[in-house]
Formats: structure tokens, sequence, C-alpha cells
């Protein structure tokens, strides 16, 4: 619900910092919206972010392991560091609401889905 609120809430920001280009409600009002967009803006990009890491760093577990001295350890120690590049195999991810997962490329996209938002509500206006 997060991603889909932000998504809403930079749409209706940037609508509302356009609509007052144009009105001239003056400089506050373009101020305080400019101000919400960008924490609404960091706000999304932290998730993503963080959900970025947590996924290339899952995916640097397997290669940690496999670049080990494996060779050297016992056959006890080899079948668990099998087990460990087997289950590193499957990638940790942050989810939004078992709908997509956060990453830098699900950011874009929700940056591109409120800029189609706000040329539709700007062209309907």
């Amino acid at each position: 619900m997060q991603v889909i609120w932000n998504t809403l809430v930079i749409c209706g920001l940037i609508f509302i910092i356009i609509i007052s280009f144009h009105i001239e409600t003056g400089v506050s009002v373009i101020i305080k919206s400019v101000f919400s967009y960008l924490a609404v803006i960091a706000e999304i990009f932290i998730l993503c972010f963080a959900g970025e890491y947590l996924n290339l760093k899952s995916k640097s577990i397997a290669d940690a392991a496999y670049e080990s001295f494996w060779y050297d350890l016992s056959s006890n120690n080899k079948k668990i560091i099998s087990f460990i590049i087997l289950r590193s195999q499957k990638q940790l991810v942050i989810m939004a609401g078992k709908i997509t997962n956060l990453s830098l490329e699900t950011f874009t996209s929700i940056i591109k889905a409120s800029a189609s938002y706000v040329s539709v509500l700007y062209a309907m206006y």
C-alpha cells in the first residue's frame, strides 16, 4: 500500500506544482509542494535502495562461498558450503505487498507511472 500511495502522492504533488505555476498562487505553495515531493521521493528511494542492496548482498553470498578455500576443508564442511551455495541461489528481496520486489528498477517504474498519471491529469485539466 505504501508504494501505491507514494505513487499517487507524487502524482498529486507534481500536479499541484504545475497548476501553481499557471494560477500564480504564490511561492509558498510551490515551495511546500516541492519539499513534500522531495520527501516522498526520498522515502521511496530509500525503500527501493534497501531492497536493491539486500538483493546484491544475497547474490554475493554464493560468490563468497565459492571463492573460499572450500576444497581444503573436511567433507562435512564441504557439504555445508554446498548447501550455502544452493540456498543463496534464491535471492533475498524486499517485496511490496507480494506484488513486486523493491529495487531501483521498481523506483524508476514508480517515477514513470506517476509522470504518466500527471500527464493524464494535466490533459484533463
